[in-house]
């Protein structure tokens, strides 16, 4: 499996906690710069690699919902132009609530486009404002129903917790929306602070009241139990789909198999070298009209560091890892797993490890703890 990802930096508005490469409302000239260099970098990755084949696609930003009918349509055209798309591909694009009408969803859908990640984020309208969110629940509802409509039943709903004046009730009422509406998958969020942003600014004055450790551990054990019991499969730590629904694109990932990615900021791994081709937006248009293609950032991964990678991200799915393949790290690692079950936080059963429930919503920790140098503290 390889996966293709495209980094679409447009934005109507920077949310107060967002970190991504973005730019507000680029006018006519900006976006058609930005299109140019994507073409120049696709033209690039097929001269040095030959005509890639994907099986998975994710239009990822910013937000790429707010693309226009002419501009979604060249992309997609230049993709297929330069890769060699699987006629069952997973072709996903992030969608932000109370973007586009009725037409927009069904070129979208005429596309290819078979999958959507819809940013809710929460069900209550007031939260939403503190954010800088610039959708309503109601939105939520009618762009959901709009895209159904137009014939993408496969609708991921993201949902963020631990957010300023959110409470346990607000957490559950939006879990519980998201089973109403037939989510095909729930994805949850920790809000992560960035120095950069609004709230971290907020943080820095001590303006920003978070949920506290024990309510964010409710949070996370209530959206289990809910959505669990109604039938959605806890497939990775922070995902949840129907049965036959998990996104493939994402698996790719937790699998730690090879992808592309395109655009400002989007990081490749190919060959076992992660990659980053250009670090911020004004650098990647720089570099892609001057011809300039030695990446920014760049990572030979030792099989050593392979195999933990490889380790790392299995263990957050459900189905777990069997540890003894990994047989030039299992070594070091055999008592650190015997030690992490004792606490309650891994379990071994039929040859393979997983987290425990407990150990997902630590599991920053239990990844720490496996990876560490000896002698560590």
């Amino acid at each position: 499996m390889r996966g293709l990802y495209i980094h679409i930096p447009f934005c109507h508005g920077k949310c107060h906690y967002c970190n991504f490469i973005s730019i507000s409302d680029p006018d006519q000239v900006m976006r058609r710069r930005i299109f140019l260099a994507l073409n120049e970098e696709m033209n690039e990755v097929q001269r040095r690699h030959g005509r890639f084949k994907f099986d998975t696609v994710y239009f990822g930003g910013g937000t790429p919902s707010i693309l226009g009918l002419h501009e979604i349509k060249s992309l997609v055209n230049g993709i297929r132009d330069h890769f060699d798309i699987a006629s069952d591909a997973e072709i996903t694009c992030e969608w932000n609530p109370g973007d586009g009408d009725g037409e927009k969803p069904a070129l979208f859908r005429k596309l290819g486009v078979n999958r959507i990640s819809l940013g809710c984020q929460s069900f209550r309208d007031e939260i939403l404002k503190r954010l800088g969110r610039r959708h309503t629940t109601r939105d939520i509802v009618e762009t959901a129903a709009k895209i159904r409509k137009a014939g993408i039943t496969n609708i991921s709903f993201d949902l963020m917790l631990r957010l300023p004046g959110q409470t346990l009730k607000d957490f559950r009422d939006s879990v519980r929306q998201c089973i109403e509406l037939e989510a095909a998958q729930v994805s949850l969020y920790d809000l992560e602070v960035h120095e950069e942003t609004l709230f971290g600014r907020f943080k820095k004055e001590r303006k920003l009241d978070l949920p506290g450790e024990e309510e964010h551990a409710q949070m996370y054990e209530n959206a289990i139990e809910m959505l669990t019991s109604s039938g959605y499969e806890h497939y990775e730590i922070s995902n949840f789909s129907k049965p036959g629904l998990a996104s493939r694109h994402n698996l790719i990932y937790w699998h730690n198999e090879e992808y592309l990615g395109l655009g400002p900021g989007a990081f490749t791994y190919l060959n076992g070298i992660r990659s980053q081709f250009a670090l911020d937006l004004m650098r990647y248009l720089e570099k892609c009209e001057t011809g300039d293609w030695k990446n920014d950032a760049e990572d030979k991964l030792s099989e050593e560091e392979k195999e933990t990678e490889t380790l790392i991200t299995g263990l957050r799915l459900r189905e777990g890892v069997s540890p003894e393949i990994f047989s030039k790290i299992y070594p070091s690692l055999r008592d650190r797993i015997h030690d992490l079950s004792r606490e309650g936080l891994l379990e071994e059963t039929d040859g393979k490890v997983r987290l425990t429930d407990c150990g997902k919503f630590l599991s920053e920790d239990v990844f720490a703890f496996l990876v560490q140098k000896e002698g560590a503290a």
